[in-house]
């Protein structure tokens, strides 16, 4: 399930820090810079459409409204933070408009813990974050990053949408109407830019949020696909076929919490 989190975009001096064993999180967006550090085990992290491990060590910078999502290899323990762009302006102004090749760098976890965790002083965050900017500048590689969209901030209008919207009839029309764009360059952006056609995406959204309620609560299974935006219980059941190799009710068996 891919989608955006309004919380983490729209804050001025936005400062977010959370310890984790063994975290996972889905496909996600927001507006802001975050900074994933492993202290143990290891994390997949797949960036857009690259995939990078992050070990021991280890640590990863991801640029605003770049889509990723983590996924813990065995086991791990890490720590995240978040951080708004306002942060950063020297940084922002180095990179430019540019991204890493590979955002992958060495860095421990530990000198970071007093100078961000939270409540201490600003100026100990200030050094902290561009302790973390710099390191990142020093040791990755950086390429042109795609010219933005007219919008740079398409996608996350987007997911924003869906998110409200998809338990209802979605059509492609509708939200070029909604969003205010033009039908055509909506269409070429999905493809171009989200990888999937208009309603592959829609269905992918949908079938996330179904498998979740499969094995996360004991609706009945027509009542899920209503809840999901299926008109039809046939057509609930192919696309989730098509999406999980699998009937609704197979996955429900095989995947009981």
């Amino acid at each position: 399930m891919l989608f955006y989190e309004s919380e983490r975009s729209d804050q001025h001096n936005y400062l977010y820090c959370q310890r984790d064993h063994n975290f996972n999180f889905p496909a996600h967006l927001h507006h802001s810079f975050e900074f994933l550090c492993v202290q143990s085990g290891t994390l997949a992290c797949t960036l857009e459409t690259e995939q990078y491990e992050v070990h021991p060590g280890e640590a990863l910078l991801v640029l605003p409204d770049q889509i990723h999502s983590y996924r813990t290899i065995g086991e791990s323990q890490s720590v995240l933070w978040v951080f708004s762009t306002d942060w950063v302006p020297e940084f922002i102004s180095q990179l430019g408009q540019r991204e890493f090749i590979t955002p992958v760098f060495r860095m421990e976890a530990a000198p970071l813990m007093e100078l961000l965790w939270p409540g201490g002083s600003r100026c100990k965050q200030l050094a902290g974050l561009y302790l973390i900017c710099g390191a990142a500048l020093e040791q990755c590689f950086l390429q042109p990053r795609p010219v933005p969209d007219v919008d740079a901030h398409l996608s996350s209008k987007i997911i924003d949408y869906v998110q409200k919207n998809y338990t209802h009839t979605l059509t492609l029309e509708q939200m070029a109407r909604d969003l205010g764009y033009n039908y055509t360059y909506l269409s070429a952006y999905f493809n171009h830019s989200l990888h999937t056609g208009f309603q592959g995406f829609i269905n992918q959204y949908r079938i996330s949020h179904a498998a979740a309620l499969l094995q996360g609560s004991s609706l009945p299974i027509t009542q899920v696909a209503e809840q999901c935006g299926f008109g039809t219980i046939r057509s609930f059941n192919r696309v989730f076929l098509k999406e999980k190799g699998m009937t609704p009710s197979a996955f429900r068996k095989q995947n009981v919490l």
